[in-house]
């Protein structure tokens, strides 16, 4: 296969497979063999954007037989703040999806009653408890966010949230 594209894009490919490389590989402190050739490849491609011009943004380490991204890549790249943006999205996504379920759980309950409600209940339900805090962590971020059981000193984590 051959694909032609600018140096421009090829620069403009280097932020898309740092960004993927991150979202693999930059929250594990070992390897993950089911990314291994997504690596390799993003090593082949790291390697040939040295052949095209690009040697400023990729170096080789050969102590670890691994081409990486330098630090001029790194002050110049948009990944960063890509992966920046998202990492928060995710955060407030989660957070409220997790509040929002655990008050509809205590709503309901329990899980077990939760789950049998129709999709249709559960979204009327959670609906609003969901829209309640978008608004407040809008607001307010985190700073109504308390922990209203202190941790237990046995050892065992055992702590509620409220906002």
């Amino acid at each position: 296969m051959n694909i032609e594209i600018t140096a421009k894009q090829y620069r403009d490919l280097l932020d898309i497979l740092h960004i993927a490389d991150v979202v693999m590989s930059g929250h594990r402190k070992e390897e993950d063999m089911r990314t291994e050739r997504h690596r390799m490849l993003i090593q082949k491609l790291y390697a040939l954007a040295r052949g095209e011009g690009l040697d400023q943004n990729v170096s080789y380490n050969e102590s670890t037989n691994k081409y990486a991204l330098t630090d001029d890549f790194e002050r110049s790249t948009l990944a960063h703040a890509v992966i920046d943006e998202f990492g928060n999205h995710v955060f407030w996504d989660e957070l409220i999806d997790k509040l929002s379920m655990r008050d509809a759980e205590q709503i309901m309950g329990g899980i077990d009653r939760l789950n049998a409600m129709n999709e249709s209940d559960r979204l009327h339900l959670t609906g609003p408890i969901r829209q309640r805090y978008i608004e407040e962590f809008t607001k307010n971020g985190v700073a109504n966010l308390a922990i209203i059981e202190r941790f237990s000193i046995s050892g065992e984590i055992q702590a509620k949230t409220s906002d």
